[in-house]
């Protein structure tokens, strides 16, 4: 093994990984006239850093958010630019006819760059939403819109065709809502709520007490991170009330992180709650739309939990609020009354390891209220009636993604998911009893739908591994109706010159240990020779929550970019993974770095037998939980030469509360939720003796979900064993996912680079 000199240096902001000569043994006449297969630049034709990051995107139109307006007529969708796919401007498109015509432009409209408060710029990191521009927006009634850009809050009127600016303050409006009459909005600014009523343009503001610590109306980091709950207010039915939280973060440490840029260093001070430490205290309060007193909920004696879901019933006359316990093991409703705060409990789901909370609830006119659980090992959508029975609607052959839209009316349930291969996904249909279940979507690969509030037509989302991202009008039949974006790949779409060298990836299975069919996607260079070996890099990830192995176009091109520059590339779905049913995940309970190690070595194992594979060349590379992999990988096994880390957990006492603990528990001995190993075990800092292959190590400075003390750990403990086989490279101003075009470049390049110089030749 060649190791090379590294030295760490703090200069402009950077860490700059040096390296010295390598020594290596001398070359045989036969290596020097052999060309090598990899390469560091790709000729025309072929997917280069430029060209997976630029502009027009690869993936053809890129609509986003479409929504059916109120009276069926139009499709609005938030499209980018040609020449800046991630500009997001509103557009309208006629449902009859397909024609389209942009309503509004984002940069026309602010005349002036846009910049974003501290606040929005977490909320979108949490949401992991990295477009620019018009982000988001709501129908207000069949001729207006309303949409928040650059800190106000703006309505566009189709008759007049012109934009109305609703607020124009000094502060910064996040999270707009519609309410369900459209009649007004309700925002948050400064960590308070407000409404503006869109008749008069009165503005009420209907909280009070915030300050550094005390937020309202606003959800936690870890809510917002790891619970898939991203606001902190919801309108009652008829506009007469919202329900609100009042998170106090006060018992959370600061954790100060240096943010170093191109202009300067700031000081961030973040309340980040790392696990085993105090979470932000939350209430939950009831306030008439006109303002005046809040009612407090009851939800429970025990302070120490998570608000997970709040909704109202269908009449206005019930706040349902749902309580994560913080050993993640059960999860309460409690029904609330609004005019007193009294509750009771009405359901509770259990389990052994830890709960998936769903996202899907949906009030019935009857009282009760949909859910979705997996208390059957996969997701089901269940019927709670009024007094908390619970009904199973879905059929245990299918495991449901998410609820689209009911129709309460005719008693039908849309639904996402799939019942035949986790590789596809699906639109369905079934009545409220339980009968008639239908598949709508056809076509092997992923399908997604946004329904019109009646549930009477859907924009329908397509793609495979063949097929760019799609977009079409359908019936509630699943009858095909306008294209959107058809985004055909004809001579004229922009991934028309890649077309001769598409690589469609091989799927198949391997067994796990214990016999599990662990799912793989293998994406082989154009060029391959029969009887020829390639280096190899495995893509990883590994982890909870997140699904790699699908029939989709998502993702794919970065695949093919590394195999364009003469890579086998290698990716397999170990046990942990999603869209599998619980038990495939449960291999993970208080045992990170062990299951997912012992699957990705499945992997590795088989990959390294076929014959197109040099056994002696194989790399792997993953991001966050698949960074963590990486050194895992790399310092348990011996089966890979080098590996790109980038933005790793290496210490889950590091990591945040919500989402640590429900995998492995408290880290403090004493605690009853503690169990011995799970963090010690996890850690990838018992292993790094075993980690004596080259390394590369990228991290944005200004990362608030892994924070860069993950790395920085990780380079002393590597240092302080005398390791010279480490290269850094970070991104000041970068948080977890990174924003700058050039920056992904960069990146793109540094990981292909040191590739072809550590498994090239």
């Amino acid at each position: 093994m060649t190791y090379r000199v590294f030295a760490t240096i703090i200069a402009s902001g950077f860490l700059i990984g040096c390296t010295a000569p390598a020594t290596t043994s001398p070359k045989s006449k036969e290596q020097t006239d052999r060309p090598s297969p990899v390469t560091r630049s790709v000729p025309a034709g072929f997917i280069s850093p430029e060209i997976l990051q630029g502009s027009p995107s690869i993936n053809g139109t890129s609509l986003r958010s479409a929504a059916i307006s109120p009276d069926g007529k139009r499709v609005t969708v938030l499209r980018g630019r040609e020449d800046d796919a991630d500009q997001l401007d509103l557009w309208a498109y006629d449902i009859d006819s397909g024609a389209a015509a942009r309503l509004v432009s984002s940069t026309d409209l602010l005349g002036k760059p846009e910049t974003l408060s501290e606040e929005e710029k977490n909320r979108r990191e949490r949401a992991r939403e990295y477009g620019k521009g018009i982000v988001s927006y709501q129908w207000v009634d069949k001729n207006r819109l309303m949409f928040p850009l650059g800190g106000d809050v703006f309505l566009y009127n189709l008759e007049t065709q012109k934009s109305q600016q609703v607020t124009s303050t000094a502060g910064f409006e996040t999270d707009a809502k519609v309410s369900p009459l459209g009649k007004h909005i309700a925002y948050v600014r400064d960590n308070e709520l407000y409404t503006t009523d869109l008749s008069t343009g009165t503005e009420v503001q209907l909280t009070q007490g915030a300050n550094d610590v005390v937020r309202n109306a606003t959800a936690s980091f870890v809510v917002q991170e790891e619970l898939d709950r991203s606001t902190g207010y919801w309108w009652a039915p008829f506009d007469n009330r919202l329900a609100y939280t009042q998170i106090d973060e006060s018992p959370i440490a600061i954790e100060n992180r240096i943010d170093f840029g191109s202009d300067g260093i700031k000081n961030i001070s973040q309340r980040y709650p790392f696990a085993g430490t105090d979470n932000a205290s939350v209430k939950l309060g009831i306030v008439s739309r006109s303002g005046g007193k809040t009612v407090w909920a009851d939800i429970g004696d025990d302070p120490d939990v998570y608000l997970t879901r709040v909704f109202w019933s269908a009449d206005g006359k019930a706040l349902y609020a749902g309580i994560l316990a913080r050993n993640h093991k059960t999860h309460i409703f409690y029904k609330i009354n609004p005019n007193t705060g009294t509750s009771k409990k009405i359901y509770s789901d259990s389990s052994p390891t830890w709960l998936n909370i769903g996202s899907d609830n949906y009030a019935l006119k009857d009282g009760g209220f949909l859910w979705s659980s997996e208390k059957t090992g996969k997701r089901q959508i269940y019927k709670i009636s009024a007094n908390g029975d619970a009904a199973q609607i879905t059929p245990d052959s299918v495991l449901v993604k998410n609820i689209q839209c009911v129709d309460k009316s005719a008693g039908v349930i849309y639904f996402s998911g799939w019942d035949k291969t986790p590789l596809e996904q699906h639109i369905f249909a079934i009545n409220l009893d339980g009968s008639n279940l239908t598949q709508l979507s056809q076509g092997e690969g992923k399908h997604g739908a946004s329904f019109a509030e009646n549930c009477a037509s859907y924009i329908g989302y397509f793609s495979n591994p063949q097929t760019p991202p799609q977009t079409r009008a359908f019936d509630n039949t699943g009858k095909g109706l306008t294209w959107l974006s058809e985004n055909k790949l004809d001579n004229d779409h922009p991934y028309a010159p890649y077309m001769d060298n598409h690589i469609d990836p091989e799927y198949g299975q391997i067994k796990a240990e214990d016999g599990t069919l662990l799912d793989y996607a293998l994406f082989k260079p154009v060029d391959l020779k029969p009887g020829e070996k390639r280096p190899s890099i495995t893509i990883v990830y590994g982890g909870p929550g997140v699904q790699r192995i699908e029939k989709s176009w998502s993702r794919q091109n970065y695949a093919r970019m590394l195999a364009h520059h003469g890579f086998v590339v290698f990716q397999i779905d170990g046990r942990g993974a999603t869209n599998r049913g619980k038990a495939f995940e449960d291999h993970l309970y208080r045992s990170m770095g062990r299951a997912e190690v012992i699957d990705q070595t499945a992997g590795a194992n088989w990959l390294k037998t076929q014959d197109y594979i040099d056994p002696d060349r194989m790399g792997v590379y993953g991001w966050s939980y698949g960074g963590y992999m990486t050194l895992h990988m790399l310092a348990q096994t011996d089966l890979y030469k080098s590996g790109v880390s980038g933005a790793p957990v290496t210490d889950w006492a590091l990591y945040d509360t919500a989402y640590t603990e429900r995998y492995l528990g408290s880290p403090n001995p004493d605690h009853e939720n503690y169990t011995q190993g799970a963090y010690e075990n996890g850690s990838v800092f018992p292993y790094l003796d075993g980690l004596t292959e080259d390394v590369l190590l990228i991290h944005g400075m200004a990362d608030d979900n892994v924070v860069f003390r993950h790395s920085v750990k990780f380079m002393d403990a590597m240092q302080d064993r005398g390791a010279s086989n480490m290269r850094v490279m970070t991104y000041p101003g970068e948080k977890h996912g990174f924003r700058r075009k050039s920056n992904k470049i960069h990146r793109d390049h540094m990981i292909i680079d040191f590739f072809v110089e550590t498994l090239g030749e």
